[in-house]
Order: C-alpha cells, then sequence, then structure tokens
C-alpha cells in the first residue's frame, strides 16, 4: 500500500495545509507533523530570521518531502490592524499557489506577559487585539476564495486554557479564548461544510514561553507541573497532534479540543 492511499496517515497526503504562525512553538509542531504525513505545508511568520531559521531545519529534517516541493514559507507581518485586508489575500494566493488550500491553521499570537486591568489602554491592547481575533476573522472573509466548500477541508483556531481557568491577571487573554471559540462556532454553522475547529491548549513549554518568564521559568514550570495530572508540562509535540487529528477527522466540527494535561481537573 502506497502511502498516497493510506486509509488514516495518507488522509493529508498532498493536501495543502496553511499554518499562520508557523516558525516556532506549536505551529513548528504542526509543521513537522503535517509535513511526515505528505502535507504541502506553507509556513507564514512575521520574522525574517525566524522563518529562514524555521525552513532551514525542516528541510534538514525532511529532506525528502521538501524534494517534492512540499514546504513553502512566506514573511508577513500581520500585526498592523490597517495592513490585513491587503496582506492576507495575499497570504493566501500564495499558499493556494494555484490550486486550492485544504488546511487552514492559526496559531500567531502576541506572546507577551498581558497588561493589568487597571493599565489597559487602546493601544497597549491593539496588537493582541489585532492577532487574536482580528487575523481569524479577516483570514475567514477571504478564504472562500481559495478553500472549496467540502467537508474535507477545514479551519482549526486556536484559544488556551486560560478561557476555562483564569489565572490572575489574565483576564484579557482569557476574554480572547472565549471570543474565539464563540466565532469558531458560528463559522461551523454559517460556513458550513467546511469544519471550524479550536484547539485549547494547557501549559506547553514553548521558547517564547521561555522569555517570557525568564528568570521565573524554572519555579513556574514546576507550579505547572504540580497543577496538571501528568506530572509535567506539555510540549509543542504534544498538543501538534490534536491539529493533526482536526484535519483528518471530517466529521468533527464545532468542537473544541483540550490539550492540558488534566490542568482543568486540578
Amino acid at each position: 500500500m502506497t502511502q498516497g492511499v493510506r486509509k488514516y496517515t495518507g488522509l493529508l497526503y498532498g493536501k495543502r495545509v496553511l499554518i499562520i504562525g508557523g516558525t516556532s512553538g506549536i505551529g513548528y509542531g504542526i509543521a513537522e507533523g503535517a509535513l511526515e504525513h505528505g502535507a504541502v505545508v506553507t509556513v507564514v511568520g512575521s520574522n525574517k530570521t525566524k522563518l529562514e531559521n524555521a525552513l532551514a531545519r525542516l528541510r534538514q529534517s525532511y529532506p525528502s518531502e521538501i524534494s517534492n516541493g512540499h514546504l513553502r514559507g512566506m514573511q508577513a507581518d500581520l500585526s498592523c490592524a490597517e495592513e490585513l485586508e491587503i496582506r492576507i489575500p495575499a497570504i493566501l494566493e500564495y499558499a493556494a499557489d494555484g490550486a486550492e488550500i485544504n488546511h487552514l491553521i492559526v496559531t500567531a499570537a502576541d506572546m507577551t506577559v498581558p497588561p493589568r486591568i487597571a493599565d489597559i489602554t487602546v493601544k497597549n491592547i491593539e496588537k493582541t487585539h489585532t492577532l487574536r481575533l482580528l487575523l481569524p476573522l479577516i483570514l475567514i472573509k477571504h478564504l472562500p476564495r481559495f478553500m472549496k466548500s467540502t467537508a474535507e477541508n477545514s479551519v482549526t483556531l486556536t484559544s488556551g486554557a486560560h478561557g476555562q481557568k483564569a489565572d490572575p491577571g489574565w483576564s484579557i487573554i482569557a476574554s480572547y479564548c472565549g471570543a474565539i471559540e464563540g466565532l469558531m462556532r458560528g463559522m461551523a454553522v454559517e460556513m458550513k461544510p467546511i469544519r471550524f475547529n479550536v484547539v485549547s491548549p494547557g501549559p506547553i513549554v514553548t521558547q517564547a514561553v521561555k522569555d517570557i518568564l525568564g528568570e521565573h521559568y524554572d519555579a513556574a514550570i514546576k507550579v505547572a507541573e504540580q497543577k496538571g495530572l501528568v506530572g509535567k508540562v506539555g510540549s509543542p509535540e504534544n498538543v501538534a497532534q490534536t491539529y493533526l487529528y482536526l484535519m483528518k477527522d471530517s466529521f468533527a466540527t464545532g468542537t473544541v479540543v483540550e490539550s492540558n494535561g488534566g490542568f482543568l481537573l486540578t
């Protein structure tokens, strides 16, 4: 049996997967998994150097897939709301590459510590608002030109465990997690039969998390390990499995899939 017709692992073979925010962390893990399934992957990142490094690492890890033209990359800063209507159609057209996009995944987020409620201004949450809510909205707006209306195709967005179990100081992020899950449910109905789902990660260790925590990293990891049920924090490779599942299961739509190590039960 050849890879292209395998009943399970062949479900993504030759499918075009666009990952917004795929140069590191969870997005990078999804890119790895999609390439291993034989998908044609387009990775979009805001930082040119990070994008080039990510593509180089993927090429080194998956030389046979790359030789088949299964990896492409595009640099685009999507943090400016005024530029989204121009940049997003260009990204979608590039990813479709004269054909169509089968799966769209959005993991991009403003990975900074949110301001306290007393310190909120329109300006200091503008980037968070753009990346976490406006970006998915405008992507979905333009998507019908590049994705056929079939249950074989999907859109997977990203929220987070903070939306269900908020920590002090994270109310802003919790609100956007809830908004994304509401958007997903609305779009699953409005744009059926295209499938819309959300992945809600718990404590996942990425380089961005390490940078944010700085000297507090070790202590924060110990706390996270104690809060869960599996004795460890998650990795990008762990949670990437949920995105792969949602792309492959053509009966899954309107759902939130959690990968949090039991964090919500403690």
